[in-house]
């Protein structure tokens, strides 16, 4: 037996190789198989970042798109803005802020389309004033109201004669010609009175009243001014008038109007009131005369308008 083969039993060495310690690892094949199983991970590795760079590069494209918007033809987007648009509808023209019907409350192009447009950079409006200003105040140098000047006798304080009250020698009115036929200033003031005004001006401390008398031919009217020291007073003389004033004439000719029943105006401007009487110059005491009761009126606003003067 010992002259046989030990192959013939299976003890011997694989055909082609050569002889070694039994169950040694075929390192050949394993170094083989290391080789072929690191080229598939090398291969997976290079397709798995070809797969990743693809859908990272196809993201990308499908956001640029996106943000790039429609092309020509499309409808494009909107975007409000104070009723506006700022998407432009060719995508190669500069973006401008577009008016929008359809954003605007009320359904129609409105300013707030052109407020808009100021937020492309162009500088808004300046303002000329402030919300619920007010005008500015007269300084104590500037323009006083002459009603505020007139209405206490501190601050009314030019000379006060009726000359210079009543200046006007002669007054145009309703086409008629009047003449200044005299003056008077008469303290105290009842005197210069009747019908019971004198009870009225009195109490209310009145100073002095100042007359002039206006004629156009037969027809008279005398303007009848009462100094008070203030408006207050003035206006509570007004309140409680009756009576009238006595109508002036020269000395020696013939009295008119001296007491009640001619027709008479009364009213009060500041510290003052004023009041006119119309007649005749001819004999007959209170007859009355249509052209004087015409013009009484004018004359009554002759004197208001010389009043105010004082405090201008």
């Amino acid at each position: 037996m010992s002259g046989e083969p030990q192959g013939a039993h299976g003890w011997g060495q694989p055909s082609g190789q050569q002889a070694g310690f039994a169950g040694e690892p075929d390192w050949a094949a394993l170094a083989d198989q290391h080789e072929s199983e690191a080229r598939r991970r090398k291969q997976r590795r290079v397709i798995g970042a070809v797969v990743g760079a693809t859908l990272v590069v196809g993201g990308i494209t499908a956001t640029a798109v996106s943000v790039a918007g429609p092309g020509k033809g499309d409808t494009p987007a909107k975007v409000a803005l104070n009723g506006a648009s700022t998407a432009p509808a060719d995508p190669s023209a500069p973006a401008t802020l577009l008016a929008s019907p359809a954003d605007s409350p009320s359904g129609s192009a409105s300013a707030g389309a052109s407020a808009g447009a100021s937020a492309t950079g162009s500088a808004p409006a300046k303002a000329t004033s402030k919300p619920g200003s007010q005008p500015p105040a007269a300084t104590a140098s500037g323009p006083r109201d002459p009603l505020t000047v007139i209405s206490s006798a501190s601050t009314d304080t030019a000379p006060l004669d009726p000359a210079t009250l009543f200046a006007a020698t002669s007054l145009s009115i309703d086409g008629r010609t009047w003449t200044r036929v005299t003056v008077a200033a008469t303290s105290p003031c009842w005197k210069a009175t009747t019908g019971g005004l004198g009870d009225v001006i009195t109490p209310q401390g009145c100073q002095t009243m100042l007359r002039a008398t206006y004629a156009s031919g037969n027809s008279a009217v005398t303007i009848g001014v009462a100094v008070f020291d203030s408006r207050a007073k003035a206006d509570a003389a007004q309140q409680a008038h009756k009576g009238q004033v006595q109508g002036l004439v020269t000395s020696g000719s013939t009295s008119y109007c001296v007491t009640a029943g001619c027709t008479n105006t009364h009213a009060a401007v500041g510290r003052y009131g004023y009041y006119t009487v119309s007649g005749t110059l001819k004999p007959g005491g209170n007859t009355a005369d249509a052209a004087a009761t015409a013009a009484g009126p004018d004359f009554a606003g002759y004197a208001r308008g010389q009043l105010l003067a004082r405090g201008r």
